[in-house]
């Protein structure tokens, strides 16, 4: 009983909080500015869209002064986060309750590109400095529907600036362990014209030994108006960064000094160029738009003295039209994606050459249909087909030698007789494989009054499996080297929820049950073979709530997010047991005050609950022990055009864990502090 209070402190919320606030309804005398979002592709308010929505606007995100975007997603919208150098830039995200390879699950979208990678690797957060976002929309729970593959635990859209008022803002930061950044941003319009144009660096030497990374960016944005209905919008940003990765640790050594390194030498270092194009145009039938974006990352990496270079390619294309009015209308589009990835890897022993390559195609159909004044009707359906081609060829390194040496030291070297060399056929492959997915969802929309509104729906989600989940090209050796049977991941996603806006006050909660078929792991001795294997383990369960409440007055303000869920194996060898890496509680508070006009304080606490560590599928391992930050940090206007900052992290100095996985462990960051100065011309 005790595993399910969490979930009855949800419902209870969940069942409760609708009557609190439809009361509070009634005597309201002001009514909030309404909230809107792109949740479903195309402009609508918040309390019009089913589904849990906290959106971050660009004042938060100057406010939060945080360092990368995974910092800032989880102290404004509660995400988990787990990194492997106790720094957001390598972080993974975590929503709905799933562990190892949680980031695969939540979809990443920049300006219309998706940004996930068409492998397990973490996303390359450095490639976005915050101060050239103008906003962050998390949208909660399944969305295969309007978003296809990724979008299972929800999706994560980032809308960069584009330009208008004119301006010129310049900022500078320094901090403890090293920490520097200096950012450069222009803005302005003429006649027609709107654009942009910022540079940003970025350097940290880091808590642990060996943590060093850096960061170099510049982007450009231009938009046209054309004609009285039309919009195009370009934008482009290059940028270059390095990060060292100081391993993991044993747990002795992590209780000794969790500063310490044992990776003296790992490091990964990556260019990378994106790119979107966007069309929006409006018409006396509805809107119709268009999304082009190209995305390329290179990298090359050395990892236990091991060489890779691994050169990722992503184009996308997505027209889409939207018929009606705001209450009654259908939406549809295609979704096409081509990825290809080629690797190259120097190992002490082999050598490996690959080239991968995934075309994705996801037409859509999205509708709505007022049923009353305050009743909508929602639902749409999405097939997506991924076609994927693949091939690897890996040679051992003593194969190149045309010569071998003789049985004696003083013999002469005879001829090798695997040269020339051939490709080893266990580890090498080629071949391709088509998966399928299918998505529909339903919802009912209630909204009785300008301020509040209820839902109820059910999503059908899917996810494929990475490159790398279903084909062995790195060098690490799976037992099947290119798993054409790894079948997608399929889920039930059941959903209710509500959300309030008034003038200060805003709340909302959501109870959610997925049901997930097929899930996929990594099981390092498959079938007894010695070597490992992503397989399908069977179907898993996650029972949870979100909820959300905050209040904003001119002087003072709170907010509380709290995520409460329980994710379970449901049948086969782990029934019952506690899906690794998902801790059953997580919550985010801040509280801030303004003493004086131009001085703002604001304290902040983060707290997780236990969580088994990773490839845990039995519960017996060593946990991962609960933990809570505080923080505190003070801005102070200057004047209109002048501010400053100050900002103490893990105030406490608490040693903690940010995950671990089979018995080797990463720690978190310890205190920090950073101040800022940020001026506008």
């Amino acid at each position: 009983m005790k595993a399910f209070r969490p979930f009855l402190y949800a419902l209870v919320g969940c069942s409760f909080l609708p009557w609190l606030l439809l009361a509070e309804t009634e005597v309201a005398e002001y009514q909030a500015d309404p909230v809107i979002v792109r949740a479903w592709r195309f402009e609508e308010q918040e309390l019009d869209v089913p589904a849990d929505i906290t959106v971050i606007s660009s004042k938060q995100i100057e406010q939060s002064h945080s360092q990368s975007v995974p910092e800032l997603l989880q102290q404004e919208a509660n995400i988990h986060v787990r990194s492997s150098n106790g720094k957001g830039n390598t972080g993974e995200l975590s929503m709905r309750g799933f562990g190892e390879n949680s980031g695969q699950r939540v979809l990443v979208i920049v300006d219309g590109q998706k940004m996930n990678r068409a492998d397990m690797g973490i996303l390359d957060w450095q490639q976005l400095p915050l101060d050239n976002i103008e906003s962050i929309e998390v949208i909660r729970g399944g969305q295969t529907v309007l978003y296809g593959n990724h979008a299972l635990s929800g999706v994560i859209k980032i809308t960069t600036k584009k330009g208008g008022e004119q301006k010129i803002k310049l900022k500078a930061s320094a901090g403890s362990f090293g920490f520097q950044e200096y950012n450069a941003f222009y803005t302005g319009s003429h006649s027609n014209l709107f654009y942009t144009a910022g540079a940003n660096y970025q350097r940290d030497e880091g808590f642990r030994d060996n943590s060093l990374s850096w960061t170099k960016n510049a982007n450009l944005s231009l938009g046209s108006l054309l004609g009285d209905s039309d919009t195009i919008t370009l934008k482009t940003s290059v940028g270059e960064n390095y990060t060292q990765f100081p391993g993991p640790l044993s747990y002795i050594e992590y209780l000794a000094d969790p500063t310490q390194s044992v990776k003296p030498n790992d490091f990964a270092s990556t260019t990378n160029l994106l790119t979107t194009v966007l069309w929006e145009g409006e018409r006396e039938w509805g809107t119709v738009q268009a999304n082009g974006g190209f995305n390329l990352r290179n990298t090359y990496s050395e990892m236990g003295g091991n060489i890779g270079i691994n050169e990722q390619r992503g184009y996308s294309f997505s027209p889409q039209a939207r018929v009606g009015d705001e209450k009654n209308f259908i939406s549809g589009g295609v979704d096409l994606f081509y990825d290809t990835l080629d690797f190259a890897g120097d190992r002490e022993t082999t050598i490996n050459q690959a080239a991968l390559s995934r075309i994705t195609v996801g037409p859509f159909l999205f509708a709505q249909k007022e049923l009353t004044k305050t009743l909508s009707l929602n639902g749409g359906a999405r097939y997506e087909v991924a076609q994927t081609q693949g091939k690897n060829k890996e040679y051992n390194k003593s194969d190149f030698n045309p010569f071998i040496p003789g049985p004696f030291p003083w013999s002469p070297p005879d001829p090798n007789p695997n040269y020339p060399p051939k490709p080893n056929p266990a580890t090498s492959f080629e071949g391709d494989f088509k998966k399928t997915g299918l998505a529909h969802e339903i919802s009912l929309n209630w909204q009785p009054a300008e301020n509040f509104s209820a839902w109820i729906g059910y999503d059908r989600v899917y996810r494929y499996p990475a490159l790398d989940e279903s084909a062995a090209y790195q060098g690490f050796p799976l037992n099947d080297p290119l798993n054409e049977n790894l079948e997608p991941e399929r889920g039930n996603n059941f959903e209710t929820g509500v959300k309030y806006q008034i003038e200060n006050w805003s709340a909302s909660a959501s109870l959610y049950y997925l049901t997930l078929e097929n899930e996929i792991g990594y099981t390092d001795n498959y079938l007894g073979s010695g070597q490992g294997q992503n397989i399908n383990l069977g179907a898993t369960e996650h029972v949870g709530s979100d909820l959300e409440l905050a209040y904003d007055k001119e002087h003072y303000g709170a907010s509380t997010l709290w995520s409460l869920v329980r994710a379970t194996f449901d049948g086969g060898p782990n029934d019952g047991d506690k899906v690794p890496l998902v801790p059953e509680i997580q919550n985010t508070t801040a509280v801030w005050f303004k003493p004086l006009k131009r001085v703002r304080i604001t304290g902040t606490h983060l707290w997780l609950s236990d969580q088994f560590q990773g490839g845990d599928f039995d519960n017996t391992q060593r946990e991962i022990k609960s933990y809570g930050l505080f923080g505190l940090k003070t801005d102070i206007s200057i004047t209109k055009q002048v501010s400053l900052f100050f900002k103490v992290d893990n105030l406490a100095d608490k040693q903690y864990l940010s995950s671990a996985y089979s018995g080797v462990y990463y720690p978190g960051a310890g205190r920090s502090f950073s101040a800022g100065l940020t001026m506008e011309l």
